[in-house]
C-alpha cells in the first residue's frame, strides 16, 4: 500500500550499477596496465637472459677474449640486472598501487552503497512507524465508542443498516433487484 517508491528503487540500483561499472572499469585499466608492466618485464628478462646466454657463450671462449671484453660484458650484465631490478621495483610498485586504487574504489562503492541503504532502510522504518501510529491511532477510536454528540455516535435502539435485510436496504436507497 504505501511500501517503497519502486522508482527510487531503480534509480537507486542504476547508480549502483553505474558505480560497479565505474570501478570495473577502472579496475580493467588497472588490470590493463598491470599487464602491460608485465610485458614490459618479460621482454626486459628476455633481453636479460639473451645477454645472460652471450656471456655464457664468451665465458666458454674466454681464454681467446681479452680481458677488456669481458670486463664490458660483465658490466653490461650488472646493467641490466640493475635495468631489471629497476623494471621490476617499478612493476611492483605499479601493480601496488593499482591494487590500492582498486580497493579504495571498491571501499567507496561500498560505503556509498551502505550509506544508501542505511538512508534507504531509515526512510522506510519512519513511514512504516508512521503507519503503525496511525493504525493505533484508528485503532484506539475504534476502541472507544463516540459519546452522544459527537461524530459517529449510534444510539442502541437503531439498527445498523448493514445488518438490515436486503428489502429494507433496496427501499432505502430506491434499488431493485434488476440493476
Amino acid at each position: 500500500m504505501r511500501g517503497l517508491d519502486a522508482g527510487k528503487v531503480y534509480a537507486y540500483l542504476d547508480q549502483l550499477a553505474d558505480q560497479v561499472q565505474a570501478s570495473d572499469k577502472q579496475l580493467s585499466e588497472s588490470r590493463a596496465k598491470s599487464e602491460r608492466l608485465q610485458g614490459e618485464l618479460m621482454r626486459v628478462r628476455a633481453d636479460f637472459q639473451r645477454v645472460q646466454a652471450e656471456l655464457d657463450h664468451y665465458e666458454q671462449a674466454g681464454e681467446r677474449v681479452n680481458e677488456q671484453v669481458v670486463q664490458m660484458f660483465s658490466q653490461a650484465q650488472l646493467v641490466v640486472e640493475e635495468m631489471v631490478q629497476d623494471v621490476s621495483r617499478d612493476a611492483r610498485e605499479r601493480i601496488g598501487q593499482a591494487r590500492a586504487h582498486e580497493r579504495q574504489i571498491v571501499a567507496a562503492a561500498m560505503d556509498t552503497a551502505g550509506q544508501q541503504v542505511r538512508s534507504y532502510a531509515q526512510t522506510a522504518q519512519e513511514q512504516m512507524q508512521s503507519i503503525v501510529n496511525s493504525f493505533a491511532t484508528e485503532v484506539n477510536q475504534l476502541a472507544v465508542p463516540p459519546m452522544p454528540g459527537e461524530p459517529g455516535f449510534t444510539p442502541l435502539h437503531q439498527k445498523d443498516p448493514l445488518s438490515e435485510d436486503s428489502r429494507e436496504w433496496q427501499n432505502r436507497f430506491g434499488t431493485t433487484g434488476s440493476d
